[in-house]
């Protein structure tokens, strides 16, 4: 079972996303946070697997609880969700060491694929191969 943290400001869009991933077999929402400084706790106390993260709702909280989740539980993968992907905003999310970033104008089976791709190891290209894939595809 892949345990999976949500972080999102939006009760509404949080409780979207946890409905959308419970209906898989093998993903179990363990946790929620609004942000307010929920992020390392509930991590913390949960362990999850992979940690979703929309970075646009409180960016400046979640980024900075990204380099505090790596050093604490190092096994965890983050995804970050986002709606503006900028080249420079893109290269600056990759530069947390997220191990992955989705797009949140994506269809919805995205979200329940990169969770699995996290878990399954897939996710763990490296920063330098994932921004030049990405601007090649932006350049298309």
């Amino acid at each position: 079972m892949i345990r999976v943290l949500l972080v999102e400001n939006s009760r509404l869009v949080r409780g979207a996303f946890a409905a959308l991933l419970s209906r898989e077999d093998d993903i179990e929402v363990v946790a929620e946070a609004e942000g307010n400084g929920e992020v390392l706790a509930r991590a913390l106390s949960c362990r999850p697997d992979v940690v979703v993260i929309d970075v646009d709702s409180r960016e400046g909280e979640e980024v900075a609880a990204t380099a505090e989740l790596r050093a604490r539980l190092p096994d965890c993968r983050m995804l970050l969700l986002m709606a503006s992907t900028t080249p420079e905003r893109l290269r600056r999310m990759l530069g947390l060491h997220a191990a992955g970033v989705i797009c949140t104008n994506a269809p919805a089976d995205r979200l329940v694929h990169g969770v699995r791709k996290l878990v399954r190891g897939s996710g763990s290209s490296t920063r330098s191969s994932r921004w030049s894939r990405w601007t090649r595809a932006r350049t298309r």
